[in-house]
């Protein structure tokens, strides 16, 4: 499983939150759990929600999706993709570069 740290900057883990909703609203899981409640953790005394890491698998199903889905995406999210240190709209390019590069670090 891939798992991408809560190390990250806080705005690249800002971004990757944000993917991670959109995608998990979207993405159909097998058995169709909803991505919340897969991540939570829970034993006989306790149940939480997951918080402060972000699931690289589902990341990774953004690569996946068709084109049109991928643009819908991207009008939802913001970053300093060009190391500017100002943020735009990404764009479905600037979204692939970024989720392979991660996918290579691991």
């Amino acid at each position: 499983e891939a798992v991408v740290s809560t190390q990250s900057t806080g705005d690249l883990f800002d971004l990757l939150h944000q993917l991670q909703e959109s995608l998990a609203a979207i993405v159909t899981s097998i058995g169709c759990i909803p991505h919340s409640k897969w991540r939570e953790f829970q034993n006989d005394r306790q149940k939480s929600p997951a918080r402060g890491f972000i699931d690289g698998d589902l990341i990774e199903k953004f690569l996946d999706l068709p084109r049109a889905e991928m643009s819908k995406i991207c009008t939802e999210v913001y970053y300093d993709f060009d190391g500017t240190g100002m943020k735009r709209q990404g764009t479905v390019d600037d979204m692939i570069k970024l989720i392979e590069d991660l996918a290579r670090i691991h």
